[in-house]
């Protein structure tokens, strides 16, 4: 094993090891925590519990089990999509909003301790990992999802003056600066191959 590969290694665990610690001190799992802000970053029609699984790496019927424990602590609801009651998605309720505003600093022990680094550094340092996020991406390892600006079925301003000013061509439905600005799991780069911004921590 080279230098680098023991590094990211090191850092995975150190990045489990810190999340375990943010998420207790709001009284919720790592993988609880990682839920409610998938939802609250995720475009309001993808929040279905099979992309969910996809986010989190694992199967259906174990995304279904994280659910079912938040839909009981009154922090998830489940509600039909209005445009295909066969589909259900997920919402935060009240307390599961309060829970996602305690988790506003996830994050930040890593945001620390990256402080030190230069700007230079920084760069570098996003570039080089953008560019194996993207592969492990490719790969099928990883599920990455960010906002549509960038995206290859993004239509920005398609409708200028409208509530809903922005169109996907993949879904047909034009979005509103807010569910645009919201993360999608089936975004494309419009340069492939070229990595995209690194997503926020897990």
């Amino acid at each position: 094993m080279d230098r680098l590969t023991a590094a990211l290694l090191r850092i995975g665990q150190a990045t489990r090891a810190v999340t375990l610690q943010e998420a207790h001190a709001v009284g919720l799992t790592p993988v609880q925590a990682q839920t409610l802000r998938w939802v609250r970053r995720t475009k309001r029609f993808a929040t279905t519990v099979g992309n969910l699984a996809r986010h989190l790496g694992t199967t259906h019927a174990t995304a279904v089990g994280v659910v079912d424990a938040l839909v009981a602590r009154g922090l998830l609801r489940r509600e039909p999509d209005a445009r295909d009651r066969r589909v259900t998605l997920l919402r935060l309720t009240p307390a599961g909003e309060a829970a996602v505003t305690r988790l506003q600093r996830w994050g930040h022990l890593l945001a620390e301790a990256l402080a030190a680094l230069s700007p230079e550094e920084r760069a570098a340092l996003e570039r080089g990992l953008g560019a194996v996020v993207w592969s492990l991406r490719a790969a099928g390892h990883l599920d990455v999802a960010e906002p549509c600006r960038g995206c290859v079925y993004f239509e920005e301003n398609a409708a200028p003056g409208s509530a809903e000013p922005h169109r996907c061509r993949l879904i047909q439905r034009f979005l509103s600066d807010d569910e645009a600005q919201r993360d999608c799991p089936d975004h494309r780069p419009v340069a492939v191959g070229v990595p995209g911004p690194l997503d926020e921590a897990p």
